[in-house]
């Protein structure tokens, strides 16, 4: 799968109402610190539970133009062929 796009710089309201601002260094500073052998982030549907299944695996994070870009990895077939059928319309970094 190619890279997907997760975030964008600006103002960003979270769940439970808060509005935080995140810059491109902040961005920038995220993907750079983001280590897979430390935690190798989900592929996930929604936002399940820690034991709910994961479909893949992100392999690396990128910053560019302020927007952040999670490269998948290990994605289970099935699930990249409802991505690609546009059954899942939003993508988003929990």
């Amino acid at each position: 799968m190619q890279p997907i796009h997760i975030f964008k710089a600006g103002k960003q309201t979270a769940s439970n109402g808060t509005t935080i601002v995140f810059t491109e260094a902040d961005l920038a500073a995220t993907a750079s610190a983001y280590d897979p052998a430390v935690h190798e982030a989900p592929l996930v549907i929604g936002h399940p539970e820690q034991e709910d299944p994961a479909y893949g695996w992100i392999s690396q994070l990128a910053a560019q133009a302020g927007n952040l870009y999670a490269t998948p990895s290990q994605v289970n077939t099935d699930f990249a062929e409802t991505v690609k059928a546009g059954v899942y319309k939003k993508a988003s970094a929990s």
